[in-house]
């Protein structure tokens, strides 16, 4: 079962290289990511919502209390707890994307979902033709 909504996005911040872009988010009340993914969600030139690019953080599970934030950064890095300059500390995680995800002129939105796996299947490999 989904749990009950305690994390969201605070605030996205865009920028012309990856390791620039950061989504941050906080937990509102104790929770485990597991079962969160953060998706962005793009346009095509015409302004309607496009699947094409999408692109998916799937959160790993990770026990974070309430109050405390977790940063996600588009670049490869690696990923656990940090200390910003100001002495907070933060649960740094790592898309690990070498090209942005937002668009440069902004306008796609970031969304977080909370998912439960239902059901999944191996897929077959493809039978070869004889001839």
């Amino acid at each position: 079962m989904a749990q009950k909504h305690t994390f969201e996005i605070q605030s996205v911040i865009n920028g012309s290289k990856p390791v620039e872009e950061l989504v941050i988010l906080t937990a509102t009340g104790n929770i485990n990511t597991k079962g969160f993914a953060l998706v962005d969600r793009t346009f095509d030139e015409d302004g309607k919502v496009s699947n094409e690019f999408r692109h998916i953080f799937v959160f790993p599970s990770l026990e974070v209390k309430a109050g405390e934030r977790v940063v996600v950064c588009t670049a490869k890095g690696k990923s656990g707890p940090k200390t910003l300059d100001n002495g907070e500390k933060i649960h740094a995680l790592y898309w690990g994307s070498d090209d942005c995800v937002w668009n440069d002129n902004g306008g796609d939105t970031a969304t977080l979902i909370n998912f439960v796996q239902v059901n999944s299947k191996i897929v077959p490999p493809v039978k070869k033709k004889k001839g």
